[in-house]
């Protein structure tokens, strides 16, 4: 195998890693956090909606709402970051590892 063949194979893997990405940005994942705060965000991380229930909301206590929407959304948002992770590392081949 030729040098030429060689950065044609990896450009072909560069392209269809782009495409798996792209693909993976557009799509939505849907968190469940604790049964009182679904999450819809899509791979690039762009949080698309959030629900609360009606359980949650006390006027009167709203700190404690707020921290669970904070920790619903970074877990979301962590959670999706993995699954991109395994993405691209599921893409590399053996030897390609950085």
């Amino acid at each position: 195998m030729n040098f030429r063949n060689i950065m044609q194979q990896a450009q072909k893997m560069q392209k269809e890693l782009q495409n798996k990405i792209s693909q993976f940005d557009a799509k939505e994942f849907e968190y469940n956090y604790q049964n009182s705060i679904q999450i819809k965000i899509k791979g690039d991380l762009t949080i698309t909606s959030i629900k609360i229930t009606d359980v949650l909301v006390d006027p009167e206590d709203k700190m404690t709402l707020e921290q669970m929407v904070q920790e619903a959304v970074n877990e979301a948002v962590s959670k999706t970051q993995e699954k991109k992770n395994q993405l691209t590392s599921a893409s590399l081949p053996s030897g390609f590892g950085f």
